[in-house]
């Protein structure tokens, strides 16, 4: 009975996610649609029409890559994960190595199944319309370092989350415990030393600029002086700015893709991330994630914990158990998304606000935004179900609204 309810769990949600791709694939590119008003005095016809294109292609090969998966979790659940239990403990005594065996020949199915979605969507989507700067060595190289990377990072810590679930039969607070330590660890890290692996990053030479960005952040009184240039360009022609790092780790970033815009245009985005750490959204966020991680481990642990998934996937080994409980609850998981997404769009707009509110204006911000969408060939009509489920921001054109409403 358990194997319906599992398989029903599982293919509602993936089926759910695939219907509203597809949905928002034909709502955002119906003949119907129009240019919104907002954006008629930056996006020709010919713009609306790339970026419906755009959308298009890359939502047919999100399909595809969606189809394939699911075929592929559903013989692993029933047929993969019971025989990679028994191969691996056939080839060490070791519980922990039979674990982060287990858990690498998974790790390589899913890397060998989507690196071809990747590499399409790189050498022939990207490169159809304009965006990627990506040359095969680099694409290769940065596959190389990312393994690495997750090699050394990763091997230590599933052995410890492998040693804890062994050792302590009520583990659930470890594990969470262990996580949200490795995630807070990871955002200090992340920006010293695993972001230049795959970037230079220098300081900005624009003096002008860059005494313009202080000046910001001083009237913002956020105190951080690391002002860095990244050389986006070398994989992509889109555009970002961004505000990371914890700590000492924490850094103002532009896309060397961004410097054409003009300075008040660049200061309304910095002024906008800046607002995520004046308005306090980091720490926020941080406690809404921990609080989500503690619930979502505990459940996990409540089904690793019933004879269920033994019984009817016919697995032993924690590890097994563990990749079953995640797959179970994290399924149901995913219909909570939509509330997750409106506390995150609901910090987007207080970010917009401040910037508005700092720079004394709303133009330079909406500006941007109407550059960022012409430029990124973004969809200008998305479903609003599909912005409700998947949207961690609101739409440019809400945005825009917005900015010019208040």
């Amino acid at each position: 009975m358990f194997l319906y309810i599992f398989l029903f769990v599982f293919l509602v949600k993936e089926l759910w996610d695939l219907i509203l791709t597809l949905w928002n694939k034909k709502y955002s590119t119906s003949p119907r649609v129009k240019i919104p008003e907002v954006f008629k005095d930056r996006i020709s016809e010919e713009d609306f029409e790339k970026s419906k294109n755009y959308l298009i292609d890359r939502t047919n090969l999100e399909v595809i890559s969606h189809i394939i998966d699911i075929i592929l979790s559903i013989i692993l659940i029933l047929l993969g994960f019971p025989y990679f239990e028994k191969l691996v403990s056939s080839l060490s005594k070791s519980y922990i190595l039979q674990g982060l065996l287990f858990f690498g020949i998974f790790g390589l199915i899913n890397f060998l199944v989507s690196l071809p979605f990747s590499i399409y969507s790189t050498f022939v989507i990207e490169e159809r319309y304009g965006f990627n700067t990506t040359t095969p060595k680099v694409f290769i190289t940065d596959i190389i370092k990312s393994i690495i990377i997750s090699i050394i990072l990763g091997v230590p810590i599933l052995s410890l989350l492998l040693w804890i679930i062994e050792a302590d039969p009520n583990w659930w607070w470890k594990f969470a415990l262990v996580i949200i330590v490795f995630e807070i660890f990871i955002s200090w890290l992340y920006p010293m030393f695993i972001a230049p692996l795959f970037n230079k990053f220098y300081p900005l030479e624009d003096e002008e600029l860059r005494n313009k960005i202080l000046s910001l952040l001083e009237k913002a009184k956020f105190k951080i002086s690391n002002i860095f240039v990244m050389d986006a360009s070398r994989r992509t022609k889109k555009v970002n700015a961004y505000l990371t790092g914890i700590g000492n780790s924490r850094r103002v970033v532009l896309f060397d893709t961004i410097l054409s815009y003009t300075h008040d245009e660049i200061l309304a985005v910095l002024a906008h991330e800046l607002g995520h750490h004046v308005k306090k959204h980091i720490p926020k966020i941080l406690t809404l994630s921990i609080l989500f991680y503690i619930a979502y481990i505990y459940f996990v642990f409540l089904i690793y914990k019933s004879p269920l998934i033994s019984q009817t996937f016919n697995v032993e080994k924690n590890f097994s158990l563990m990749v079953y409980s995640f797959i179970f609850i994290s399924s149901i998981a995913y219909f909570i998304n939509p509330i997750i997404n409106a506390f995150s769009r609901k910090f987007e707009y207080s970010a917009d606000k401040f910037s508005k509110e700092l720079l004394g204006t709303e133009e330079p911000l909406i500006s941007s935004l109407k550059r960022l969408v012409k430029e990124n060939l973004a969809n200008l009509n998305p479903l609003p179900l599909y912005r409700i489920w998947h949207y961690s921001h609101p739409s440019p054109e809400e945005r825009i609204l917005a900015l010019k409403k208040e």
